[in-house]
């Protein structure tokens, strides 16, 4: 019988690179789960962009603006102005899921980046 939950993960590194560079470490779907990815976030602490990558979508672009300059929290002050980006697509394990940052500048900062999705196991 399967069974299903929704989850997240978070990623986090520092960098002083305007050089596209990974958030944190890979995050890995299991073999026997399906996740239905329903919205990512990524923060830089200077601006910029950031992606997602799951290995068996190599077609997908996946760059979007950081949602906030704000690490640990949805937005500056967290005054709820900066929304989650939907996403709505299904990566069946084993598959590997990675962010990448894009600072605006070579400055040192913090990095974030989450991902929300539901977990079918079975």
């Amino acid at each position: 019988m399967a069974s299903t939950w929704s989850d997240s993960r978070i990623v986090t590194s520092t960098t002083a690179s305007a050089s596209e560079t990974q958030i944190g470490t890979d995050i890995n779907v299991p073999q026997n789960q399906t996740w239905l990815l329903n919205g990512i976030y990524g923060s830089m602490a200077r601006g910029g962009t950031f992606r997602i990558a799951v290995d068996s979508l190599p077609g997908m672009n996946g760059v979007r603006i950081a949602n906030s300059t704000e690490t640990g929290a949805l937005s500056a002050a967290g005054n709820g102005s900066s929304e989650i980006y939907p996403a709505n697509f299904v990566v069946q394990g084993p598959a590997v899921l990675q962010f990448f940052g894009t600072a605006a500048d070579a400055t040192s900062g913090v990095q974030q980046a989450m991902v929300n999705y539901q977990v079918t196991q079975g």
